[in-house]
């Protein structure tokens, strides 16, 4: 929503985001220096993201909204580098997209890349402490990422735009649009990632040492694979009927209520780039790709590596 968060709370934003992004910054910095090899998991972390947040999906109240994809980044590496890879997603959206913008870009990485995965990383590490399971620690951690991320963004605009200066009474109306909608997306994005989990433990669990307490997949080699293209089919049949029928967004709807909250209010800045609806969606579409081609290239090459050991031991 580029211009419709007043300056000083973009400057606020943007000041609270700053010291994640350096400490994420530094924190890849010294793992790339200590173990190269996880420069493709971070890959594929960022790229995970890339994917899910690209997919605008049909929810409830007749409206439509994007999961977040930060949880794998958050189990993998914490919320330092989870902030830095959202803000990559961000700017990239914000840039080429018109999506979010660059004036609220501090705040949309406070929630989705700050206060969403914080969430994520202490419900996380606190089910594995006491011995959860690795599905429902995943699924856990997925789900709070994503439904945390809409929670701040509802207290964030509550905050600019009290009602009769009431912050609480816009929270709930932002609330109902934002964070409520958002509930079977996150139930969504939380079994995808179980999936992917699954994937991993079944084809190198050793990625997952000391983050998965007990690698145990829910579901194993024909089921998970079952799973993941049911997955996949409903969630591309969801995103071709949303561009069909054309739902209006949440950010849509939070628009309207700031307007209905301020009538005088304008915005104060607006995008230097702003693709129709046809545009847009290709441009979300090419998002996607990359990821996903990162994501192919990555599971191609742990099953080519799980076909070499097999090889070697027998």
């Amino acid at each position: 929503m580029e211009g419709f968060l007043p300056l000083e709370w973009c400057v606020f934003w943007f000041v609270l985001s700053a010291p994640f992004l350096i400490w994420g910054a530094l924190r890849i910095r010294k793992i790339f220096a200590e173990h190269p090899e996880m420069k493709l998991t971070v890959a594929v972390s960022a790229a995970y993201m890339f994917v899910l947040s690209a997919l605008k999906l049909p929810s409830v109240a007749g409206s439509s909204s994007h999961p977040t994809g930060s949880g794998l980044s958050t189990i993998f590496y914490g919320v330092g580098v989870t902030s830095l890879l959202a803000s990559i997603v961000l700017i990239f959206q914000a840039l080429l997209l018109a999506h979010g913008g660059i004036t609220t870009l501090g705040a949309n990485i406070f929630s989705m890349g700050i206060a969403g995965p914080l969430a994520a990383y202490v419900g996380y590490k606190a089910m594995q402490r006491f011995g959860i399971s690795m599905s429902v620690s995943v699924f856990s951690a997925a789900f709070l990422a994503d439904i945390m991320t809409y929670v701040t963004t509802s207290l964030e605009l509550a905050l600019a735009y009290p009602t009769n200066g009431s912050v609480l009474t816009s929270f709930g109306a932002f609330f109902v649009i934002f964070a409520i909608t958002q509930i079977p997306l996150a139930i969504a994005e939380g079994v995808l990632l179980v999936i992917f989990f699954n994937f991993l433990a079944e084809n190198k669990p050793d990625l997952l040492t000391g983050i998965v307490r007990t690698a145990r997949p829910s579901f194993k080699g024909k089921r998970n694979t079952v799973l993941g293209v049911a997955m996949m089919i409903i969630i591309a049949v969801a995103v071709v009927a949303n561009a069909a029928i054309g739902l209006l967004g949440t950010d849509n709807q939070g628009v309207e209520l700031i307007q209905r909250i301020d009538p005088n209010y304008q915005p104060w800045f607006s995008s230097f780039f702003t693709p129709d609806g046809g545009l847009q969606l290709v441009l979300f579409a090419v998002q996607a790709l990359i990821g996903l081609a990162i994501l192919a290239y990555f599971i191609r090459y742990l099953r080519k590596k799980r076909s070499d050991w097999k090889s070697e031991g027998s």
